[in-house]
């Protein structure tokens, strides 16, 4: 019997909080319950349950650990060579390529990681499924980059669909300045720095184009000097 996309062992091991929440959004949004490790004691600890797994992505990960381990190495000896692995990289710069090898993704924001995911499940044979992502009334669409909500639909460049994504999913929290930062390049393009660092901007331009004052059930506030909070009317 097939087994649907929930039930699927599938299992995400991430060096930074940003290729963790990432892609642990990306394969929720598609359906499947991710097991989410961030460290190699974590994968080694599931002893043969490692080589059981459906496929593994492993995100930002170092050559070595902090214990001196190769970590693909040593993450290959637990899952065994059957077990599909996908490695990738949240991408510096302006990168948006693949190595010749194709065995490294290097998307940049959450839309690219998730072509990557579904490229990566469909290659493999397991269920691939529209991501679905919506709070109320606003509907993601991360592989076109668009939000729906009434009878609208509105395009957003990448920095501003990872902001409101994370807003939505941390909705009711204020969230400071530093933590959406976390979730966005480190080290972008002249043009995205600018965007990045004025967020205040790009959140009046965020609350004006998404009708965030109430009109839909929700509303984007923000609190001086300590962040930004999205909450339900």
């Amino acid at each position: 019997m097939r087994r649907s996309a929930a039930r699927r062992r599938v299992a995400v091991l991430a060096y930074t909080l940003r290729a963790r929440e990432q892609a642990r959004r990306v394969f929720r949004s598609l359906g499947y319950a991710p097991l989410v490790l961030d460290g190699l004691d974590e994968l080694l600890a599931l002893g043969p349950r490692a080589g059981a797994l459906d496929l593994l992505l492993l995100g930002d990960a170092p050559a070595m650990d902090r214990g001196g381990r190769p970590v693909l190495a040593c993450v290959r000896g637990a899952i065994g060579e059957a077990v599909p692995l996908l490695q990738f990289r949240f991408a510096r710069g302006a990168a948006n390529v693949f190595p010749p090898d194709r065995t490294v993704a290097l998307p940049r924001f959450f839309g690219e990681l998730c072509e990557v995911v579904l490229s990566f499940l469909e290659a493999n044979g397991l269920e691939v499924t529209p991501p679905r992502l919506a709070w109320d009334a606003y509907a993601f669409q991360p592989r076109e980059g668009t939000v729906s909500f009434g009878d609208r639909e509105v395009a957003l460049d990448p920095i501003a669909f990872d902001v409101m994504l994370e807003l939505f999913y941390r909705a009711g929290q204020v969230v400071n300045k530093k933590t959406l930062m976390l979730m966005l390049p480190s080290d972008a393009p002249a043009s995205e720095q600018r965007r990045i660092d004025n967020l205040g901007t790009l959140i009046k331009e965020l609350r004006s184009c998404l009708r965030l004052r109430g009109l839909h059930g929700w509303e984007l506030e923000t609190y001086s000097h300590v962040g930004y909070r999205l909450a339900r009317t």
